[in-house]
């Protein structure tokens, strides 16, 4: 079954706008304009063809009287976005010497991110399968997410030399503290239920019901200025209460481990315990960058003070610093590139972390 409401897109008349490799679509329907993500053979990653022409398509509809709300899908059945296109990043900036600026995905990436924060028209997500990274920084601002029980989300950053991104951390620094550090150090998932409960997402939804809950939003008098309380109202039927997750089950052991007052404290605990959520996330702390688990840990308390133009604002001075010492471009090739997951870290280990270093980083005095 092909998610997304292209499935029924011969009810309406459309306008389809293709990038050769670089896929995106538009189309108009009930007054409401459309962007589906359409680069299949990548899983959607962003990159800065995508970018630019998301960019322009939504300048264009916010000047449209005609339009009066937004929605992001994707016509892939494989998931909404896998993220920034990393490879590509690593090919034509990272390893290319001519590239005048190393930063510019980055960027005009959250330079998107930070517009669609602001944009005044409401704008709908559809969060499916493979959500990560880019993808959930370009969505995550939407007056309204609507996610499926199918949806894989994680913020994986801490294994490719930098920390959640794209504005993310905002949401992240909202979570208990052992959960926030959990998923910000390690990367881990946040399950379908875990979003729903804890704000990440406003529905949940039985993936079989989208086309339904299109079919309703389609019906809507999209001239409402309560748009999008009217449409939940209309779609209360379709939602799904929270049930219990892996991260509900090991929450006792989360809270254990997590709820420490450093890195260094917090691997000394995991390192005390023989039990299996303790092992697997030591081996997965243990693979990851020292300096940007530091740099994680104390972004997590500092982005509770932070607004989420001043948290998308820091996490490109982040990444500006991965790029400079090496580590972002170790962790694509680690992880992307070649594949051995094996990275050599700029930073050895905790023991060598400059915490005066990081400290600066954040700007914390």
């Amino acid at each position: 079954m092909l998610y997304g409401i292209y499935k029924i897109a011969k009810k309406y008349k459309s306008f389809n706008q293709k990038l050769g490799e670089f896929m995106i679509q538009t189309e108009i329907k009930n007054k409401i304009g459309i962007i589906y993500l359409d680069r299949p053979q990548a899983l959607n990653a962003l990159n800065r063809q995508m970018i630019g022409k998301i960019e322009e398509t939504l300048k264009s509809w916010e000047k449209d009287s005609e339009i009066k709300a937004i929605l992001f899908d994707s016509k892939s059945e494989r998931g909404f976005c896998a993220g920034g296109d990393l490879k590509e990043i690593y090919v034509d900036y990272l390893k290319n010497d001519e590239a005048k600026d190393k930063d510019i995905f980055f960027k005009e990436e959250f330079a998107l991110d930070k517009y669609i924060m602001t944009y005044p028209k409401p704008i709908i997500s559809h969060w499916f399968e493979v959500t990560m990274g880019g993808g959930i920084g370009l969505s995550i601002h939407s007056d309204l997410i609507i996610a499926d029980e199918t949806v894989n989300w994680a913020m994986p950053e801490t294994s490719l030399g930098f920390v959640p991104d794209v504005g993310v951390g905002y949401f992240i620094s909202k979570l208990p503290q052992a959960m926030g550090q959990y998923v910000g150090l390690l990367g881990a998932r946040l399950y379908p239920d875990d979003l729903l409960s804890y704000g990440f997402c406003h529905m949940l939804i039985d993936s079989k019901d989208y086309g339904e809950l299109v079919n309703r939003l389609m019906d809507m008098d999209a001239d409402s200025e309560n748009l999008i309380e009217d449409f939940k109202e209309k779609v209360l039927d379709l939602n799904q209460l929270p049930k219990e997750t892996k991260n509900t089950k090991n929450l006792e052991e989360i809270e254990k481990h997590f709820s420490k007052d450093g890195v260094e404290e917090i691997k000394n605990s995991l390192e005390a315990s023989d039990s299996d959520f303790a092992k697997e996330s030591l081996a997965i702390l243990n693979n990851r960058d020292p300096f940007m688990l530091e740099v994680q840990f104390k972004k997590y308390f500092l982005g509770k003070k932070l607004t989420k133009q001043e948290t998308i604002d820091l996490d490109l001075e982040i990444i500006k610093y991965g790029r400079k010492t090496g580590a972002l471009e170790e962790g694509i090739r680690s992880v992307l590139i070649d594949k051995d997951k094996n990275p050599t870290w700029p930073t050895k280990s905790l023991e060598d972390v400059d915490h005066e270093e990081v400290d600066r980083l954040l700007g914390i005095k």
